[in-house]
């Protein structure tokens, strides 16, 4: 994927690039704020098109759909952790974490799997609070879980230990190697030292450029 530059509210330059996330590995990137590793992150996840080459899961080219059927394919295929905080403030947590499940999989039944989920990430206690309750860690402990919660072949995570305690940063990082274990592609962007360890792959990126450690 040679990806060029991107265009959002800031413009990054990402030198040209041939990157494969592989099922059954976890990936990390780490590097500076700044550096592009979010904007790699959201251009495949299907947020952020590039200016020029292409982003492929399987023989599909994201950036050739249309917005309905990339909306489609990211709920069944792409689980995002963002680095901000995402959520329906008129909505529980347990009721944000199983929104996914609603939107294309009406026959689901993803109640208990979500608490479950929710119990994994040390905030089970929480699933009939309200976001506007919960703190910038917590937050992000909601959005792992509705992550995850689908089960995608590709897990994208940006930062998502930020503020988290040693405790949970542990408890994330486990779950998303489990997530590698079991089949998943994981892709992982943080500043954690703890989180190399987990990886199966590292790399840095500097400037746009991504290399590998």
């Amino acid at each position: 994927m040679p990806p060029g530059m991107a265009r959002n509210k800031n413009t990054f330059n990402l030198d040209p690039l041939d990157f494969e996330l592989e099922c059954g590995k976890m990936i990390e990137i780490t590097g500076r704020s700044g550096s592009g590793k979010s904007t790699l992150l959201n251009m495949l996840a299907g947020m952020l098109t590039p200016t020029s080459g292409k982003v492929l899961l399987d023989d599909t080219d994201l950036y050739a759909l249309d917005e309905k059927s990339l909306s489609r394919l990211r709920n069944e295929k792409i689980g995002l952790i963002p680095q901000g905080h995402t959520s329906l403030l008129s909505l529980t947590v347990l009721e944000n974490v199983i929104l996914p499940a609603i939107l294309y999989h009406k026959d689901a039944q993803p109640e208990e799997s979500a608490k479950e989920l929710l119990e994994k990430v040390g905030i089970g206690n929480l699933a009939n609070a309200k976001p506007n309750e919960l703190s910038g860690g917590e937050l992000r402990r909601m959005a792992i879980s509705r992550a995850m919660l689908l089960h995608p072949g590709i897990l994208l995570a940006d930062e998502p230990t930020a503020g988290l305690d040693n405790e949970n940063t542990l408890a994330v990082l486990s779950l998303l190697r489990i997530a590698a274990d079991d089949g998943a592609a994981v892709l992982l962007v943080t500043h954690e030292n703890e989180a190399a360890q987990y990886a199966d792959q590292v790399y840095t990126m500097d400037g746009g450029k991504l290399v590998e450690l």
